[in-house]
């Protein structure tokens, strides 16, 4: 399981406080996920490539943390990663991007290597939720962004069990935030911003997102984010949601270790 958070605000602002410096950061959160973290910054809302930084190591103090933590935007998305599929290394290490797009996922989707049909760019890493998002950027459509989702969770459903198909997705306008499956996310407004989070980061009143639920946080519009089904009740009743808790305990490079082997093992049942 990892952990993920993204902020929408009206002018550039600094994250330092939800990072490192709140009464639950999410420096705290990867003494547990601790098998990296990354984050994309998007300095303006028009479509722009963001500012990427990823750490294939978990976050600590230090002089990269402190500059990772002084980028300012307009739009986040930040993941901390407990690695479950492919080891620890900066190709496995979220968000992933292309253009002005990005994408950071929580849960695992074990039988990944369905999605790599033909035309679907072959992942640099080893990890399902790269696959997930070479798929999604197969098929995209910038006109129709939740379709493009919808499309995407689609065929995860049809093709593999999960145990989560959390994630956050970024156009380089607007910061989409989706969640189904064991794993819980979370939204509060605050002046000049929207936050989502897998976890509540502090003692506010923080909205809990439903299952099956994609939020559109825009800048644009901050009082809340718009909310919408994404799959709808056919799909997710067709859905194979199950926990995948193979050596739960592991830490640190036992951990990414167990992951490479897995998602090796993974792949190569599925070229049988």
């Amino acid at each position: 399981m990892c952990r993920v958070f993204g902020c929408v605000a009206a002018e550039p602002v600094s994250i330092r406080e939800e990072l490192v410096e709140g009464e639950n950061p999410l420096v705290r959160q990867a003494e547990v996920h601790d098998s990296g973290w990354g984050m994309a910054a998007y300095p303006t809302t028009d479509g722009g490539q963001p500012t990427l930084v990823r750490f294939p190591e978990a976050a600590r103090a230090g002089a990269e943390l402190e500059r990772a933590t002084a980028l300012r935007g307009r739009i986040f998305n930040v993941h901390v990663r407990r690695a479950t599929l492919g080891g620890l290394t900066l190709a496995n290490t979220h968000p992933f991007l292309l253009g002005n797009y990005s994408f950071g996922h929580n849960g695992t989707v074990i039988a990944y290597p369905r999605l790599l049909e033909p035309g679907v760019a072959p992942p640099a890493g080893e990890t399902d939720s790269e696959a997930i998002f070479n798929y999604l950027m197969r098929y995209f459509d910038p006109g129709e962004v939740p379709g493009s989702l919808r499309r995407a969770m689609s065929a995860v459903v049809a093709r593999s069990a999960f145990s989560g198909l959390n994630f956050l997705f970024s156009d380089g306008e607007r910061l989409y935030a989706y969640r189904f499956g064991v794993f819980g996310l979370h939204w509060l407004a605050r002046p000049g911003r929207l936050l989502v989070s897998s976890e509540k980061l502090t003692d506010e009143q923080w909205h809990t997102v439903q299952q099956d639920v994609l939020l559109t946080l825009d800048p644009a519009r901050l009082d809340e984010p718009h909310a919408e089904r994404l799959l709808g009740d056919e799909l997710v009743k067709r859905a194979h949601v199950e926990r995948f808790e193979e050596q739960a305990h592991l830490r640190g490079a036992e951990r990414g270790a167990f992951a490479a082997e897995r998602a090796a093992r993974v792949a190569a049942a599925m070229a049988e």
